[in-house]
C-alpha cells in the first residue's frame, strides 16, 4: 500500500479516537451538570420546605425533625426544659383533652400550689407540671405527644382521656380506621409523628401536600372538626374505639416503662343529668353550673354514656394488668351535681379543687 493512503488511515482512526474523547468528554460535562443542578434544585427545594413550615408553624429550621411543633407546638417548652429524672424536681406530666387543660379548669394550677406546699413541709423536691393536654385531643394525641418527647423523662405520667375518643365512632363502619385516619387531623399527624427524627424537610412536605389535595378532593369521608354529621351520629351506637383506645393508652404504659416513666391513669368522669335534653341545657334548666358544651359534640347521649363506660372499664382493666401502674376511678369519686361540673365533662372551680385534692393525696400517698 503507497505511504499516502497509510498516512490517511492513521489519520482517520487517530481522529475518530479524538471524537470519541471529544464526546466522552462532553457526556461527562452534560452529567456532572445534570447532578449539579439536580442536587440544587433538591437543595433549593428543601429550602423552601423548611422556610414553608418555620414561617407557617415555627418549625426550627435546623431541626426539621421537630415536625410535630406544627400541630403538637405544646411540646416546644418541654423539650426546652428537658426534665429527667435527676434534674432536682418532681416532674408530672399531663396527657388529655380539654379538662385538664388551664384555659378550662384549674386542676393545674391547684396540683402545682398543693403539691409544692407538701414538698416544702415534707423535704420532697419542688414539684413541676408538663401540661400537654388540649382541647379536643383523644389518646392518639396523648401517645403520638408522648412517643414525640423521647429525650424527656417524668417522674408521673397522668393520663385522662376517653370522652373525645368517643367522637370517632360517629362515622359509617366502612370509613373508620384505628389509627382515627377518618379524621384529617389524625392522617396528617399520623404521617408527620413517623417524620419526628428526620434530618430533612422535604419528603414529608410532598407527603403533606399529597395529603392536603387528597383531603379536598374527599372531604365527604372525614370527621368534621366542629359536630358529628347528624346522618352519621347513629354509627356511634357500635364504639369501634375500644380496641383502639387500649392500644393507644397501653402503648403509653409500655412506653413509660421503657423511660422508666410512672403511670397514673385516671377514669373519666361526665355528668349527664336525666332529664338532659340540648334545648334545656342553653335555656340553663339542668344540673349544670353553666352551659359551655353539649354532649352532642361527641354524639347521641346514649351512645356517648355506653362508650364512655367501656373506655373507663379499658383503664381500670389496663390497671389491673400493669401491677406498676396506679389508677385513680374519678367516675366513681367525683360528685355529679351543678357543683361540680359546668357541662356532660368540664368542672366548676370547685369540682376543679376535688379532683386536684383526690389526685394530690394518691400522689403524696406513693411520694
Amino acid at each position: 500500500m503507497p505511504l499516502f493512503f497509510k498516512d490517511q488511515n492513521i489519520w482517520h482512526k487517530a481522529s475518530e479516537a479524538t471524537t470519541m474523547t471529544s464526546d466522552n468528554t462532553t457526556l461527562s460535562r452534560r452529567i456532572r451538570t445534570l447532578l449539579i443542578v439536580t442536587f440544587l434544585c433538591l437543595a433549593a427545594a428543601e429550602c423552601a420546605a423548611r422556610i414553608f413550615w418555620y414561617w407557617q408553624f415555627d418549625v426550627p429550621l435546623l431541626h426539621p425533625g421537630k415536625i410535630l411543633y406544627s400541630y403538637y407546638s405544646e411540646l416546644r417548652a418541654v423539650d426546652e426544659s428537658q426534665p429527667s429524672h435527676h434534674d432536682g424536681y418532681y416532674n408530672i406530666l399531663f396527657l388529655g383533652g380539654s379538662v385538664l387543660n388551664p384555659y378550662w379548669s384549674s386542676i393545674e394550677q391547684t396540683m402545682d400550689q398543693d403539691l409544692n406546699l407538701a414538698a416544702s413541709k415534707q423535704g420532697h423536691r419542688k414539684v413541676r407540671i408538663f401540661n400537654l393536654a388540649e382541647p379536643a385531643h383523644t389518646s392518639r394525641d396523648s401517645l403520638l405527644k408522648y412517643a414525640a418527647l423521647d429525650k424527656a423523662r417524668f417522674d408521673l405520667v397522668i393520663v385522662y382521656d376517653g370522652i373525645n375518643d368517643v367522637r370517632a365512632n360517629n362515622v359509617p363502619p366502612g370509613l373508620f380506621r384505628d389509627n382515627y385516619d377518618h379524621y384529617s387531623w389524625y392522617q396528617i399527624v399520623n404521617v408527620l409523628s413517623t417524620y419526628s427524627n428526620t434530618t430533612v424537610a422535604l419528603p414529608y412536605t410532598l407527603h403533606y401536600i399529597g395529603l392536603v389535595l387528597w383531603q379536598r378532593f374527599h372531604d365527604d369521608d372525614y370527621i368534621p372538626t366542629a359536630f358529628p354529621r347528624a346522618e352519621w351520629t347513629t354509627y356511634g351506637k357500635n364504639p369501634l374505639t375500644v380496641l383502639p383506645f387500649q392500644h393507644n393508652i397501653e402503648s403509653i404504659i409500655n412506653m413509660a416503662s421503657q423511660r422508666k416513666d410512672h403511670v397514673l391513669l385516671v377514669t373519666f368522669a361526665i355528668h349527664v343529668p336525666k332529664d338532659y335534653t340540648w334545648r334545656k341545657l342553653w335555656e340553663g334548666k339542668l344540673d349544670y353550673a353553666s352551659a359551655n358544651v353539649p354532649v352532642e359534640i361527641w354524639g347521641e347521649r346514649e351512645h356517648v354514656e355506653t362508650t364512655l363506660a367501656l373506655h373507663n372499664s379499658v383503664i381500670r382493666n389496663l390497671a389491673a394488668a400493669h401491677p406498676d401502674v396506679h389508677m385513680y376511678d374519678m367516675a366513681l369519686a367525683l360528685p355529679r351535681s351543678h357543683r361540680s361540673f359546668n357541662d356532660p365533662c368540664h368542672l366548676t372551680a370547685e369540682g376543679s379543687v376535688v379532683f386536684a385534692t383526690l389526685l394530690d393525696k394518691l400522689i403524696e400517698e406513693h411520694w
